[in-house]
C-alpha cells in the first residue's frame, strides 16, 4: 500500500460520528428515564393502594368487633352525629373508661366525636374540627381471659343492661365467672355480680323456670382513631392517621399514640342509617404518595345481627391486636 492511499478519518467525519453517538445516548437515557419514572409511579400507586386497603380492612375489623353480641336489633333513636354538627349523647366522656362512660351494650360501641371535644388528645396535634372515631372492641374470651382489664358478662337467658367492670389479672384468670370476691383489687366480702340481670344469671321467666347458665365474658378494648396534623415533625403539613389505646387500669389513662399510616388526607367519618334503622359508619380517606394518590370510601355496618352470634363453645379467643 502506498503512502498516498493511507489516510485516517477527517475531522468532519469524527464530529459527525460523535454527534450521532450523542443522539443515540440521549434517546437511550430518555427511554430509561421514562421507564424508571413509570416503574416509580406504578410502585407508588401499588404502595398507596396497599396502605389504603390495609387501613380500611383494619377499621372494618375493629368496627365489626364493636357490634352488640346481644340478640337485638341495633337501632338508633338519634344519629351518632346529627346534622349541623350537633353531637348526640351516645357517650358522656370519650376519654373515660367503660365503667365511667359505658356504651349501651345493646348497640355497637362506636361514637364519632369532634376532635375539639376529646380532652385526652393533644390540642396542638389535631384539627379541632376533624372527627375522631371511638371504638369499643368487645372480644369474647369465655374462660380464657387472664389479664387485667375491663370486662362485661352476658347471659343468653337474662335481660337488662350489661354492666362493665374492671378486674385485676388474678381475678380475670383465677376465678370463674360469678365467683370473684374482689373488684378493682379490693376485697368486697361478697359475691361479685357478673350477670346482666338482677339475680346473677338466675332469672324467673314467668313459667317457673330458672335460668342457671354461666354468663359469657367479653373483654372491652377502647381505642381512639384520629388524624394528626403532622407526619414526621411538627409543621410539616403532612397528616398521619393515629391510634391511641386505653390502658387496662381502673383509672382512665390513654397510652401514647401509634401511627397507623402517614400521608392520610381527606379523613371523613359519617354515620348512616339503613333499613330498619340499622347503623353503618361511612369511612373515607386518601393516601397520597410522591406521584399518585389512592382514595377509598367504604360503608361499614355496625348493627348486630343474629347470625353474628355464636354459642359460647364456638367463640374464638382474640385478645391481641391485629
Amino acid at each position: 500500500m502506498s503512502k498516498a492511499n493511507a489516510r485516517g478519518f477527517t475531522l468532519v467525519e469524527l464530529m459527525v460520528a460523535q454527534a450521532l453517538g450523542l443522539v443515540m445516548m440521549t434517546v437511550l437515557v430518555a427511554s430509561l428515564s421514562s421507564l424508571y419514572q413509570s416503574v416509580q409511579v406504578s410502585a407508588d400507586a401499588a404502595e398507596n393502594s396497599e396502605v389504603a386497603y390495609f387501613l380500611m380492612d383494619a377499621l372494618e375489623h375493629w368496627l365489626s368487633e364493636s357490634r352488640s353480641p346481644m340478640l337485638k336489633t341495633d337501632s338508633l333513636s338519634f344519629p351518632i352525629w346529627a346534622e349541623g354538627d350537633v353531637e348526640s349523647m351516645v357517650i358522656d366522656d370519650p376519654c373515660g373508661t367503660p365503667i365511667q362512660s359505658p356504651f349501651d351494650f345493646t348497640r355497637a360501641g362506636v361514637a364519632i366525636i369532634r376532635a375539639g371535644k376529646v380532652s385526652c388528645l393533644p390540642s396542638s396535634a389535631v384539627n379541632e374540627s376533624s372527627r375522631v372515631l371511638l371504638i369499643e372492641r368487645r372480644v369474647p374470651c369465655h374462660r380464657n381471659c387472664r389479664e387485667a382489664g375491663f370486662y362485661v358478662a352476658l347471659s343468653d337467658c337474662s335481660s337488662g343492661d350489661a354492666v362493665p367492670e374492671w378486674r385485676s389479672g388474678d381475678e380475670a384468670g383465677g376465678n370463674e365467672a360469678g365467683s370473684g370476691e374482689t373488684l378493682g383489687g379490693e376485697a368486697t366480702g361478697k359475691k361479685e355480680s357478673w350477670a346482666v340481670g338482677p339475680d346473677d344469671a338466675k332469672v324467673d321467666d314467668g313459667d317457673d323456670k330458672i335460668c342457671d347458665v354461666e354468663p359469657e365474658l367479653f373483654q372491652l378494648h377502647r381505642v381512639l382513631i384520629y388524624v394528626r396534623n403532622y407526619y414526621r415533625r411538627r409543621g410539616d403539613g403532612v397528616p398521619a392517621l393515629m391510634i391511641s389505646r386505653l390502658a387496662t387500669e381502673p383509672e382512665p389513662r390513654w397510652l401514647r399514640s401509634d401511627m397507623l399510616a402517614g400521608r392520610v388526607f381527606e379523613w371523613d367519618l359519617q354515620e348512616r342509617m339503613g333499613t330498619h334503622r340499622s347503623r353503618a359508619v361511612v369511612v373515607g380517606f386518601s393516601v397520597k404518595g410522591r406521584h399518585r394518590s389512592t382514595s377509598i370510601r367504604r360503608t361499614i355496618p355496625v348493627a348486630s345481627r343474629s347470625e353474628d352470634f355464636r354459642p359460647p363453645e364456638r367463640l374464638s379467643v382474640d385478645l391481641a391486636w391485629p
